[in-house]
């Protein structure tokens, strides 16, 4: 009988130090409590959004609507229409090829259906008051060369007393966009820019 109590008494003790040790151990959960009484003071930073990668084009341009039929052509007879688009750009132009004032306005018509039978399309009687009124515009340009090249198509078609001057015009044109093109193509339109003069090929991010 003896026995048997001491050996329950040996068990309580044990099952007391059993539990003083638990006890005694650190909470893991308290720290993570302590570590987030300053919780309300943390940010959370996401990193920047890279901004997504733009799309490489070759602008070729720009063109007056006298020159943009020809271009057009030569973009076709090199398979490239359908990998073209256009975009219509405000520029200055300080270039125009035209026929000085008229006498009168029935001189102007008279002019205006000449014009029409040589085939010529683009062209417009400047009206209103000025040392201009009665003249007739043949085609607006950026830049000296590519009206003088203009004037000699319109010679080489009959057009007779046209000249070159100079006179500032804001005007809306025409640039082909070329997007992603390879090294291929590249050359092709640069060997398109040099039989057009005026014109110019400059790589830039496509538009959105």
């Amino acid at each position: 009988m003896r026995l048997i109590f001491t050996l329950l008494v040996l068990a309580n003790l044990a099952l007391a130090a059993a539990a003083w040790l638990i006890s005694s151990k650190p909470n893991p959960d308290a720290g993570l409590l302590t570590r987030q009484i300053n919780a309300d003071k943390v940010r959370i930073i996401a990193p920047p959004a890279s901004a997504p990668a733009r799309s490489a084009c070759l602008e070729w341009g720009t063109f007056s609507d006298a020159e943009l039929a020809g271009a057009r052509r030569e973009l076709e007879r090199l398979g490239l229409t359908s990998r073209v688009s256009e975009a219509r750009v405000p520029v200055v132009a300080e270039w125009w090829v035209f026929i000085p004032p008229l006498a009168s306005r029935d001189e102007v018509d008279r002019r205006l259906a000449e014009l029409t039978g040589q085939g010529i399309a683009e062209y417009y009687a400047v009206e209103g008051e000025g040392p201009m009124r009665n003249a007739i515009s043949l085609g607006i340009f950026r830049g000296e060369a590519a009206a003088n090249a203009y004037l000699r198509a319109l010679s080489e078609r009959g057009v007779r007393a046209a000249r070159v001057g100079r006179r500032e015009h804001r005007v809306t044109q025409t640039a082909f966009l070329l997007r992603e093109p390879d090294a291929r193509v590249s050359a092709q339109l640069a060997g398109l820019a040099e039989r057009f003069p005026g014109s110019e090929l400059k790589a830039l991010d496509c538009p959105g």
